[in-house]
């Protein structure tokens, strides 16, 4: 997994700078209102992915150096899968809230992860995809004043 890393925290890098410093100032505008100017979550996000992005590098590199390298691939057919099915419904689930709301998507999108993942307790399933929900809902459109789709 050593190689794999170094690629993946090289590739993570570049797109972290990339977004830092090319596709969020493109793709925003200035705010209209007080407070912090619509770039400051998504940069602070991307800035976050490409420090954890260098660390990775750096320690695949540093284990390149002490001779350590796994031969063997974990990934198998069955993770590429899961992983493309759940790609699938995160995009669908973006979809979702783009067409009913946050309200409504964003607690279809949780539960359906969870579902997919294993879980089969509602007790669960219902208060971990509603509660966050809202809590965020909340705090954006009371707290923070500010819209939510």
């Amino acid at each position: 997994m050593t190689k794999l890393d170094l690629a993946g925290g090289v590739a993570l890098t570049a797109f972290g700078l990339l977004l830092t410093f090319v596709i969020i100032p493109m793709g925003t505008e200035e705010g209209m209102y007080y407070g912090l100017p619509p770039t400051f979550f998504p940069t602070l996000l991307s800035v976050g992915l490409t420090i954890c992005a260098v660390g990775l590098t750096v320690q695949s590199v540093l284990r390149l150096r002490a001779g350590r390298v796994d031969a063997a691939s974990p990934v198998s057919g069955w993770n590429l899968a899961m992983f493309a099915l759940l790609v699938a419904l995160i995009l669908g689930g973006i979809v979702v809230i783009d067409i009913f709301g946050l309200l409504i998507g964003a607690p279809l999108l949780i539960a359906a992860l969870m579902i997919v993942l294993g879980d089969r307790s509602p007790l669960r399933i219902v208060p971990t995809a509603v509660l966050p929900v809202g809590a965020v809902y909340y705090l954006a459109l009371y707290v923070l004043e500010t819209p939510v789709p």
